[in-house]
């Protein structure tokens, strides 16, 4: 039996901060809410300050996402490994979060305000 997840736009601008500094804000988010799970925000590549991500080796699988590859959060004052992720074959309910990026981590704070 499928999970039933719902994707929807978030309204406003959402700031992505790392390390109490921030390092993204996009008026293009999708919120994905899933049964049992924290809410997760999503937002494209190009909303992210540029030059804080590098590339990581690291992947993982998820059920509904299907394979996630990760960035190295680094910033002046910090390196956040693994930190930020994206799921490149998101399919089927999936689909519109193919390529968006998402953050974990204690350092990571999400707020949204109003455009």
């Amino acid at each position: 039996m499928s999970e039933i997840a719902t994707i929807t736009p978030v309204d406003g601008r959402v700031h992505i901060y790392f390390d109490d500094g921030e390092i993204a804000s996009s008026i293009r988010a999708m919120r994905l809410e899933r049964p049992g799970e924290e809410p997760r925000v999503y937002l494209p590549l190009e909303d992210v300050h540029p030059q804080i991500l590098e590339a990581s080796d690291t992947t993982s699988e998820d059920d509904g996402l299907g394979a996630a590859h990760y960035y190295t959060i680094k910033t002046l004052t910090a390196d956040g490994v693994d930190e930020a992720w994206y799921h490149p074959y998101a399919e089927g309910q999936y689909e519109p979060l193919r390529d968006l990026l998402t953050f974990g981590g204690d350092r990571i704070k999400i707020s949204t305000t109003e455009v």
